[in-house]
């Protein structure tokens, strides 16, 4: 059954989750849900048992589960996700319904990510929602240290996930505003676990095989000790875009899609006001198309050149020591290793500002209106003889934990050391070339960008390419953290508690390119940049429950908090549990919280690059209509993509929150637990980049972030586009600025919703969950002058917001065989609809479609130790809806929010021994 209603860590040694159920109690669990009116059915288990005393997620204290109180917790099986075929820590959050992430590994294709996947609870940002391991902090991802890469998450390792929902930021850190999510590993282990598993998508590409060794020794109770180590290891396969129909090609007519760039091979060449190409009307289909704007020129297909998918390879070592020392106390020592290396393809490399003089060999050749051939021309060529443009990004991501709990004096104690460390790096190794020397050689007439290359030329190209790291970066975490708590005095509800808690920590931060490599390969999106940073940080919890009467509790908590960069802080929070019938809780929260910018949102490199949309110069191309009298050229300002500027802002300002939940959990009838809970989150100076799309679009409001190319320096213009795209010192725009900024408010509110019913069922029994979200609204700013904009159900700037998200599933088991039968759901939306990309205008605005994927696998128990069990992912084979978002490499489909494998086919086995 679901574990919302439990808000409970479960540390005791009973840890066996009910079998029918992935989300689930353990019995000491289960207690705390009949103490709020859950299932009925466990008591005479409940009865035998003599109850405990557990810390509880959301709270620092210890007491016995018969005086547990409610919180909006989800406690996470991961074992059985495994059996239903999930395979990453990515894969497990993207299942939850309080999720809006669209922060995925397959971002990595056309942008700098690194390859990082983040959580995002309740859609406000990644840096909003914190991410421990076993109660404790991770570092960031050392490229963006905003927010934990979940690819350094010990998926194999891992027992299950607890995920607080109410923004407990005065109990873990002021960055709680989201939620958090808690990833807990086993406590000991003693035997060996042998597992593997693969799944193979039904179409080509995606496959992924994995393959885990756990064991450990040693039993706590008898001797004293356990030891257990674990190493996986896994590999996913890349997905072409040309492996998937609707995902193929980013010129779809019928529907006014046109995802297609100027720069083109054969090549387009300008003079003035002369735009040509020599291949034209025809081109060199299918990636070299007629332009639907700007005749006698061409345009590239690069949707069809890339990944949707890349090819990732993770290997991660875990493992934990544990002794009894001292009286009551446990000693253990944690340590994890995780490398992720992520390998995606994008377009091959496009070079614009190519001069060639009148009378060389390169020059085009044809009749072209207007040309004067006693004049040099200027080329943009994309560089198809190189091939794809392929990445490959590294990370490295360590921990160590001393951790020692246990009792002194009446009062329960935990203290602990720990460090955390992620470096990353990520460059080319294949398809990028040194865009001096190719302008060079074609200026030199020894390579011609108008015509298919010689196997000569194809050496220059060869020798053209440009390998190397374009930047490294490290990010680390390293502290210490002391909590005390203890019950104090009776009062008419049950004994009252308090606690007290310090934790000191200091994070560090540095980003560092290779500036030779950078200069030549313009199109890697960066700028030699040479940045660090530090902070420390000091902060005091307290909490207080206070049991008033026998139906109702009271919790009080606070936390302060000294940052060395962002001033100090206090956040109070406040809950309550009342329970006013024996299959009743009532409960709810109110809390503050303050989120100082990261140090990636400080110093990160300002760097330019290209934005994945095309947009229209509002000067130059108002309207998708070219200003001829203003300067403009329509293959160069109208649907083209502008570059922009981004990086970090050393003038930021904290953002702050207020965060109030309102719940009830009930059982109606005998094994039938149902709960809600309403959330309400407002948030002021949030911290984000400035939507391209909202600068583009508000001309006038953000005129100073507009840089063209006549006020830019020359050697400046020299690495720009659209600079070289025409005319030195032109009136091109030559980058946009959208750095980190503190943006205005967010205000959003909705509703969870969670049911789960067990049954017995022809010698068997059925167990049925259902776990859901409403969001009643999601509005915005883009600055602190800006009305609100509602984004539920409406793609705006860069991305929707889901109106409704569940999964359901019903499990069923009979003897050592199980099956499970799982739906996964979100609402459509009103997509993106960019005039300036969809071609033909309203007449071709459309809404994305609801999305639903089913699952379903079968589990047997062969033998003693023994687990097999095979499935089918997306049993329908249903494809992504289609979107004529612009703001991902991939077209025809959005890849943050669905999942473009198909049907897919895994089995997996264990086997266990001593």
């Amino acid at each position: 059954m679901f574990g919302p209603w439990s808000g409970r860590r479960c540390d005791s040694a009973d840890h066996q989750p009910t079998r029918n159920s992935m989300f689930r109690h353990t019995k000491t669990c289960a207690a705390a849900l009949l103490a709020l009116g859950g299932s009925s059915f466990l008591l005479p288990a409940l009865a035998q048992q003599q109850l405990q005393r557990v810390e509880i997620t959301g709270s620092n204290l210890k007491r016995t589960v018969d005086s547990e109180e409610a919180l909006p917790v989800t406690i996470i099986n991961v074992e059985q996700l495994r059996q239903s075929g999930v395979t990453s820590v990515e894969q497990v959050v993207q299942m939850l319904s309080t999720s809006q992430s669209s922060n995925v590994g397959s971002n990595s294709i056309g942008s700098s990510t690194g390859g990082a996947t983040y959580a995002n609870l309740r859609g406000i940002g990644t840096n909003k929602t914190l991410v421990l391991l076993n109660g404790r902090r991770v570092a960031a991802f050392a490229f963006n240290v905003n927010a934990v890469d979940l690819n350094a998450i010990p998926f194999a390792a891992v027992e299950r996930v607890e995920v607080l929902r109410d923004g407990a930021s005065a109990i873990y850190g002021t960055d709680a505003i989201g939620g958090v999510i808690n990833f807990i590993t086993k406590r000991e282990y003693k035997g060996v676990t042998l597992s593997a598993e693969m799944t193979k998508p039904q179409k080509t590409g995606g496959d992924t095989d994995r393959a885990n060794i756990l064991f450990g020794f040693g039993n706590l109770e008898e001797n004293g000790s356990n030891v257990w180590i674990s190493f996986d290891r896994s590999h996913q396969k890349r997905v072409r875009a040309l492996d998937r129909d609707f995902a193929r090609t980013g010129v779809i007519p019928s529907k006014g899609v046109s995802g297609t760039s100027p720069t083109t091979f054969p090549g387009n060449f300008t003079q003035g006001s002369v735009a040509a190409n020599p291949s034209a009307p025809d081109c060199a289909p299918p990636l070299s198309l007629p332009s639907p704007t700007s005749a006698g020129t061409c345009v590239f297909d690069f949707s069809a050149t890339i990944d949707i998918i890349p090819e990732v390879k993770t290997e991660t070592l875990a493992g934990r020591a544990t002794f009894k020392v001292f009286k009551d106390s446990l000693l253990s020592v944690e340590v994890v290793s995780t490398d992720n290396d992520n390998i995606s393809r994008v377009a091959p490399d496009p070079v614009a500002g190519i001069s060639i003089p009148a009378g060389s060999p390169s020059y085009p050749v044809g009749t072209f209106p207007g040309l004067d051939t006693t004049k040099p021309v200027t080329a943009a060529w994309r560089m198809v003889p190189a091939g794809s443009r392929t990445n490959q990004a590294l990370s490295h991501a360590d921990r160590l934990v001393f951790d020692l709990t246990g009792t002194l004096a009446g009062m329960d104690y935990r203290a602990g050391l720990y460090y955390t460390d992620n470096t990353a790096q990520d460059g080319a190794i294949d398809g990028y070339v040194n865009a001096p020397f190719v302008r060079s050689e074609v200026a030199a007439g020894r390579l011609n960008p108008f015509v298919p290359a010689t196997p000569a030329q194809l050496a220059i190209i060869e020798t053209a390419k440009r390998r190397g790291t374009f930047a490294t970066a490290e990010g680390t975490t390293q502290g210490a953290d002391f909590r005390l708590s203890r019950d104090l005095f009776e009062m008419s509800g049950g004994t009252a508690a308090i606690s007290g808690g310090a934790e000191f920590r200091k994070e560090f931060y540095r980003n560092d390119t290779d500036d030779a490599v950078v200069r030549a390969i313009p199109s890697a999106g960066r700028s030699p940049n040479h940045v660090s940073g530090d902070r420390k940080v000091l902060a005091f919890t307290t909490e207080a429950v206070l049991p008033v009467t026998k139906m109702l509790e009271v919790q009080l908590a606070a936390r302060y908090d000294d940052y060395s960069d962002a001033g100090s802080t206090f956040n109070p929070k406040i809950g309550f549990r009342l329970q006013p019938t024996k299959n009743l809780v009532l409960r709810g929260s109110a809390n503050t919280g303050f989120k100082a910018p990261t140090l990636d949102d400080l110093y990160a490199p300002q760097t330019i690059t290209f934005a994945t949309s095309s947009s229209n110069d509002p000067i130059l191309c108002p309207g998708g209509v070219v200003n001829v009298a203003a300067g403009g050229v329509k293959s160069r300002d109208c649907g083209a993509q502008v570059q922009v500027q981004q990086g970090g802002n050393t003038k930021l300002k904290p953002e702050k929150s207020k965060t109030f939940t309102l719940g009830l959990a009930f059982e109606p009838v005998k094994n039938l637990t149902m709960s809600a809970d309403y959330w309400n989150i407002k948030l002021k100076d949030q911290i984000n980049a400035l939507p391209q799309a909202s600068i583009i679009a508000n001309y006038i409001q953000y005129a100073d972030r507009f840089h063209r190319c006549k006020d830019l320096p020359l050697d400046v213009q020299a690495n720009l586009n659209r600079c070289l795209a025409g005319d030195t010192n032109s009136n091109a725009i030559g980058y946009i600025t959208a750095t980190q900024d503190n943006l205005g408010r967010v205000e959003t509110d909705g509703i969870d919703f969670t049911a789960a019913y067990s049954f017995p069922l022809a010698g068997g029994n059925l167990a049925l969950t259902w776990d859901g979200t409403w969001i009643r609204s999601y509005k915005y700013q883009n600055s602190p002058t800006d009305p609100m904009r509602e984004n539920v159900g409406v793609y705006i700037d860069s991305s929707p917001v889901f109106r409704w998200q569940h999964t359901v599933s019903g499990t069923y088991a009979i003897g050592n065989w199980s099956s499970r039968l799982a739906l996964r759901h979100k609402t459509g939306y009103y997509d993106k609809n960019d005039p300036a990309s969809v071609v033909g205008g309203p007449s071709f605005y459309q809404s994305v479609k609801p999305y639903t994927l089913v699952d379903f696998a079968v589990s047997t128990k062969p033998i003693k130790g023994m687990s097999l069990t095979v499935g089918v992912k997306n049993l329908f084979d249903t494809d992504p809806p289609f979107s004529n978002q612009t703001d991902r490499s991939q077209r025809g489909f959005d890849p943050r929010y669905t999942d473009p494998l198909g049907r897919t086919f895994f089995v997996r086995g264990s086997y266990s021994f001593m």
